[in-house]
């Protein structure tokens, strides 16, 4: 019994023991299956990106400026950082003026430029277009030459731009109320429209790196740099690349098969070649975009797609199309390459179909390149026997020949110099500094700002000297210098490159001595420098010739300058020593970032302003009364006429010499010494602004020309109003610091007048109050109603009506007071019809008429001691009754 017992609890403990471990076997299962359709979902997420790792446009930076004013002649600038692989920009610029009647739109309508190598320049529009068009063509431009395009802000607009419009990068938004030369002219009163706008800027950005476009449906595929392959020099491969990647590690020479560079120079030793080579494949009638990106100075730089059909293979349909495309069946491949902006059908910089052979860029810019492929069948499906859905896949190589450290050329035959920046003390802008040598720290030390070139100048070939700098961030609204000093006999000529080194036929700007003339490599609006006369000087001596190149808002970068030397040549007035020691031949450089073109000409001040974030300079000329333009040499009085418009400014001032004497000899010591110091702060003021004798700082005189001129009618007003004793110093003291206060905040506004015109109105009416009291015009009460009857009040306003009325006419010569007023009349007029050209004329006849108004508003006040007494007369009241109504009368008192 026990044994059958045992076996009966031995099964039980078997069946549970077998339950148990088919519940464990039950979990693992379950858990097996969750981690193969955790698997199977990941695999799902790889197999497909678009679905799992798109992007969806984020807003990268957002700018607001709701309350925007603009004056006759203001400008302002706006900085938008358009990061690498920008989905879109959008821009929205919202009207709040009104239009002004009899005037065309256009003149009452700011104009906005935009402008994405540097701060834009105020130009002209060339056509009529709309401001989304203006964007899409400054963001076209490649050249750094060409400053930008403008367009004429009409009304209200909001547009949108993408990457395949405009270039990435730093944009400038500048609207200017004046395009005139007349624009940065001196004016001492501002009048004009003023306009009030409000700008919005946003910058979007994809969520994912890897897309772009406007709403980042685009996939890009980043390519590594060429310079990640400098391993390959010593042919060891890389351990983190897998075969998959299917990259050559190997340097390719000229001339393998399916990589050549250009033959028209040996390759030198002092030269590599960086290659990258993979597969590529698209979908027909898709697009395929790649980015490349070059990171150091480069010679050349090749992209070449070949479809290679000698692996073909049944069951790929990539290379089925390969075949019929070498058959010529309708199948188009078309590469498009762009820097900085995505390639597209209508914008790229190299279009070629795939049979026209590889696409060879010439010194290519530092930064990204923009890849595009397009595969395409002009062709019905059934001629070509191909479906819409098959895919090519095509071979591509893609390389850089770049030459060794601090050399350029085709043959890395020439030395590139860095130079690196040295600060100076500041003068005109926050980043004076120069350039000098890195490696030349005892010149450094010595303070000497020029260089010597390392290559000799009197050969009998060409040769190239290069040198490079950086532009550092924030500095783009300055000017960036070069001045050249050669031999006179020398024949050089100067590039100027941003993001590599100019050649001769790649480049920027080139300056050649020859003819002093600066030329831009494109058709457009040149960057400061239409007329390089304004800003280049030659000056020829016996034996040195010096020249120099002004870039005005040069990019923030990396700027090459190249200056070349021809094959010098002898003259029969000076032969030339080809066995010459270079330093008999040699030519310096000194280059120098500063604040204004040429220093304004001599003509004006510089003055660095903050743009409208408050975080970067821009500098800009202030000129005198006779100059204009951005540089101050456009000439807009001419001398003759200037001298002449200085003299009766300044000496115009003269007429306060009739209210000073007229002060002095009736001790009024306040005024004459207000009138006298008056009249001669504004002729001092007048001749500095006009470029003459400047006795203290221009903003000093300004601030004494402005508040003694307030003072003059205030201290007019308290001697009129009869102030005297404690109660005039304590007038005097009180307005003299009022009217600084609004001289010093702001003097040039219009509102100032206004306000110093109601002061002297309230000092008027409180002396002649305070003086009506003392004057016992108001000690009778009798003209108060008291009984209330109509007849009481109406009387006793009539008595103090005439008893005012006899005051008054005792106590000014209305004959003089009537002159006063006729020329304050006239001063008022002038301020009104004061224009820019007219200014001269008016402004001198407002130094006439206010001072002679002061004048013969003074000497229109009696003195006391010639006025009646209307002390010594006693109020009698004599009642009589006309009709109802029952009145006062003053009676004179008999003498003692």
């Amino acid at each position: 019994m026990r044994s059958r017992l045992a076996d009966v609890v031995d099964r039980h403990q078997l069946t549970q023991v077998s339950l148990s471990g088919a519940k464990m076997n039950t979990r693992s299962t379950a858990a097996s299956a969750v981690r193969i359709i955790v698997s199977l979902l990941f695999l799902v997420a790889l197999l497909e990106p678009s679905n799992c790792l798109s992007a969806e446009p984020v807003v990268w930076s957002s700018q607001l400026y709701p309350n925007e004013r603009l004056g006759p002649t203001s400008w302002r600038y706006y900085r938008v950082d358009l990061p690498t692989g920008f989905a879109a920009l959008s821009i929205s610029l919202t009207r709040k003026w009104e239009d002004d009647e009899h005037t065309s739109v256009k003149a009452a309508s700011p104009l906005v430029c935009f402008g994405f190598n540097g701060p834009p320049l105020a130009v002209p529009p060339v056509a009529e277009k709309s401001l989304l068009d203006v964007a899409i063509a400054a963001g076209e431009l490649r050249d750094a030459s060409v400053s930008g395009k403008c367009g004429w802000f009409n009304e209200t607009v909001e547009f949108n731009v993408s990457n395949f419009e405009i270039l990435e990068g730093l944009m400038h938004i500048g609207i200017y109320s004046d395009i005139g030369a007349t624009r940065t002219q001196s004016h001492m009163i501002s009048r004009g429209k003023e306009y009030k706008f409000a700008l919005d800027v946003q910058v979007l950005r994809c969520s994912n790196e890897e897309y772009g476009g406007p709403e980042c449906k685009v996939e890009i595929t980043n390519r590594p740099p060429t310079m990640f392959f400098e391993s390959a020099l010593s042919n060891t491969p890389d351990p983190d690349l897998s075969d998959e990647t299917k990259v050559v590690l190997a340097p390719a020479p000229i001339g393998v098969k399916g990589f050549t560079f250009s033959d028209r120079h040996d390759m030198s030793q002092a030269s590599r070649t960086d290659r990258y080579s993979g597969e590529e494949c698209v979908k027909l009638g898709e697009t395929r975009y790649l980015s490349l990106r070059v990171e150091s100075i480069q010679s050349e730089m090749l992209v070449k797609f070949e479809c290679d059909n000698s692996s073909s293979s049944e069951g790929h349909p990539g290379n089925q199309i390969c075949q019929e495309l070498s058959k010529n069946h309708g199948i188009v491949i078309l590469i498009r390459l762009r820097y900085g902006a995505l390639p597209s059908e209508v914008k790229s910089d190299y279009t070629r179909k795939l049979s026209s052979g590889p696409i060879l860029v010439d010194s290519p810019r530092r930064g990204l390149w923009y890849l595009s492929m397009t595969v395409s069948n002009i062709s019905s499906s059934t001629e070509t026997g191909t479906n819409i859905g098959d895919e090519l896949c095509l071979t591509m190589n893609w390389g850089s020949r770049t030459c060794e450290s601090d050399l350029f050329g085709n043959s890395c035959q020439w030395t590139v110099l860095p130079l690196e920046r040295v600060l100076l003390p500041e003068i005109e802008s926050p980043f004076d500094s120069y350039y000098f040598p890195a490696n030349d720290r005892g010149a450094i030390d010595s303070g000497s700002r020029w260089f010597s070139l390392l290559s000799p100048s009197n050969t009998s070939y060409e040769t190239w000297d290069y040198f490079t700098m950086e532009v550092p961030t924030g500095a783009s609204g300055g000017v960036l210098s070069i001045f050249v000093s050669s031999p006179a006999i020398l024949n050089t000529e100067l590039y100027a490159r941003f993001g590599n080194c100019p050649t001769t036929s790649n480049w920027e700007f080139r300056k050649r001595k020859a003819d002093n003339l600066e030329q831009p490599n494109d058709v457009g609006e040149v960057r400061g420098l239409v007329d390089i006369s304004k800003n280049v000087s030659v000056m020829e001596k016996e034996e040195i010739s010096k020249y120099s190149l002004d870039l005005v808002y040069p990019n923030e970068g990396t700027w090459c300058f190249g200056l070349r030397h021809n094959p010098a040549v002898s003259s029969d007035l000076e032969p030339l020593d080809y066995n010459a020691p270079p330093e008999e031949y040699s030519t310096e450089v000194q280059i120098i970032l500063h604040g204004c073109p040429n220093k304004c000409s001599g003509h004006g001040k510089c003055r660095p302003d903050r743009e409208a974030g408050r975080l970067h300079f821009i500098s800009h000329c202030t000129c005198d009364v006779a100059h204009g333009d951005f540089d101050c040499s456009a000439v807009l009085v001419a001398p003759g006429e200037k001298m002449q418009q200085t003299w009766i400014l300044t000496f115009s001032n003269a007429a306060a010499i009739l209210p000073s004497v007229w002060a002095i000899r009736h001790q009024a010591y306040a005024e004459w010494i207000t009138f006298m110091l008056s009249g001669m702060a504004s002729g001092i003021y007048h001749s500095c602004d006009s470029g003459g004798w400047c006795a203290m700082p221009f903003s000093t005189l300004q601030f004494l020309d402005f508040w003694l001129s307030f003072l003059v009618i205030i201290m007019t007003c308290l001697y009129m109003a009869g102030f005297v004793g404690p109660k005039q110093g304590m007038m005097h003291i009180g307005c003299a610091v009022l009217t600084a206060t609004i001289a010093q905040r702001n003097a040039t506004s219009g509102w100032n007048v206004l306000v110093v015109v109601v002061m002297g109105v309230s000092a008027l009416l409180l002396g002649w109050a305070l003086e009506s009291r003392k004057g016992r015009v108001f000690s009778s009460q009798s003209w108060l109603p008291r009984s209330n009857p109509f007849s009481t009040a109406l009387a006793a306003v009539l008595g103090w009506t005439k008893s005012v009325v006899r005051q008054f006419r005792h106590k000014f010569r209305w004959l003089y007071l009537a002159a006063g007023l006729f020329f304050l009349f006239n001063a008022i007029l002038s301020l009104y019809l004061e224009a820019a050209r007219t200014y001269w004329i008016w402004h001198s006849w407002w130094h006439v008429s206010i001072y002679t108004c002061a004048f013969f508003m003074l000497y229109s006040v009696v003195p006391i001691n010639q006025r009646p007494d209307f002390n010594s007369y006693e109020v009698m009241s004599q009642r009589y009754t006309i009709g109802d109504l029952e009145t006062t009368e003053l009676n004179p008192l008999p003498e003692s």
